[in-house]
């Protein structure tokens, strides 16, 4: 039997959304558990009436990349793709869950018992699942048309607590700056634990400097893809140090001899509202499209 870790099923659930991704629309707060340090939000069904998604290939590429999946995990991520709503991930210090959320629950929970999997213990009367040995032991449950993957019991306990009304969310919460957001894609940072781990190993200077908070969320609109991110800084000093960084390093890329690169930049604004430093990019879906394409 081939094993096959968390990482592998969120790739699988998500693959060749934005060129590899995947919860539904919108995202919901009340889903996610309160004592988190980052949660993500992709919205499928925003995403399929995009401009860019067509321009990418559609369908047909999703089908085309998830034809290299382990064969036992085919079918389940073919029939993801097609009725996948959305996905939304949570992480804490150690752990976390990923959310795919589909049309049809009753062939979710058909495809599950197809995997070679085992049985582990039920959650409030759901159905659970693991796969895997070790470090690379994966748990799963369909939690009525939602699929839940975590890398622990104690994270698909917790999600699907949160999921039945039973345990605490993040629904109305002051920690989430992004809840007002209605992009396609969604990433915010909450706690404290994952920025210091970044700013301890990250090589980019603005990543080491004093980040409060780190919100990013991409959307389209008018043949526009928009990419907004927006890093509450701790400090005047450390904001100025930031600004003068980034646009530091779009002088320098500016004077690239690739045109391409060159575009990138021409679309990218930067401002400073408080303390935070705002970094705004406009492509046209067309532009953007052939960048991808570039990179395949």
């Amino acid at each position: 039997m081939r094993h096959v870790p968390l990482a592998a099923f969120i790739a699988l659930a998500t693959a060749g959304f934005w060129g590899g991704h995947a919860f539904a629309a919108p995202f919901e707060p009340a889903t996610v558990p309160d004592q988190v340090q980052v949660v993500g939000h992709l919205d499928v069904d925003a995403l399929r009436k995009t401009q860019i998604f067509v321009a990418v290939g559609g369908q047909a590429a999703i089908d085309a990349a998830l034809d290299e999946a382990p064969a036992e995990l085919r079918p389940l991520a073919h029939a993801l793709a097609r009725t996948v709503r959305g996905v939304s991930f949570w992480r804490d210090t150690d752990h976390g869950a990923l959310y795919v959320e589909t049309r049809d629950g009753k062939n979710l929970a058909q495809l599950l018992l197809k995997l070679p999997a085992k049985p582990a213990h039920a959650i409030d009367g759901t159905s659970a699942y693991t796969m895997g040995d070790g470090d690379k032991r994966a748990f799963f449950a369909a939690f009525g048309a939602t699929l839940v993957l975590a890398d622990s019991a104690e994270s698909l306990e917790r999600s699907i607590h949160v999921l039945g009304g039973k345990g605490s969310n993040l629904a109305g919460s002051t920690k989430l700056p992004s809840a007002s957001r209605q992009g396609v894609f969604v990433f915010v940072t909450i706690g404290d634990d994952l920025l210091g781990a970044i700013q301890k190993s990250a090589h980019s200077k603005v990543l080491q400097l004093a980040i409060r908070s780190l919100v990013v969320d991409v959307g389209e609109a008018a043949g526009m893809v928009t990419a907004n991110a927006r890093a509450e800084m701790g400090s005047a000093d450390a904001l100025a140090k930031a600004k003068s960084i980034v646009d530091g390093l779009r002088t320098l890329a500016s004077l690239s001899d690739d045109a391409a690169a060159r575009s990138l930049l021409d679309a990218v604004t930067v401002t400073t509202n408080g303390l935070a430093l705002e970094v705004v990019a406009k492509l046209p879906v067309a532009e953007l499209a052939k960048t991808i394409h570039a990179t395949k």
